[in-house]
């Protein structure tokens, strides 16, 4: 996102737990809770174009295996 692009901002309704994690995640990433849902909207846009080409989305271990595949994202 560039700084000249205008932007909305969103009122946004989640569990204590989830929010939680928003942070904790924020933490660990030196970020805030808005980037970590920016990037989370990346990843799930990504995920949704690879499944849209008939890719599967998932984590390969270090030696190219998959370890985990997502699926419903």
């Amino acid at each position: 996102m560039t700084k000249n692009q205008e932007k909305i901002r969103l009122s946004l309704e989640i569990p204590i737990e989830i929010n939680l994690r928003l942070e904790q995640i924020a933490q660990d990433l030196g970020s805030t809770k808005s980037d970590v849902l920016r990037r989370a909207l990346a990843l799930t846009e990504a995920a949704h174009e690879a499944r849209k080409q008939n890719k599967i989305v998932g984590v390969l271990t270090q030696d190219l295996k998959l370890e985990k595949e997502f699926i419903g994202i």
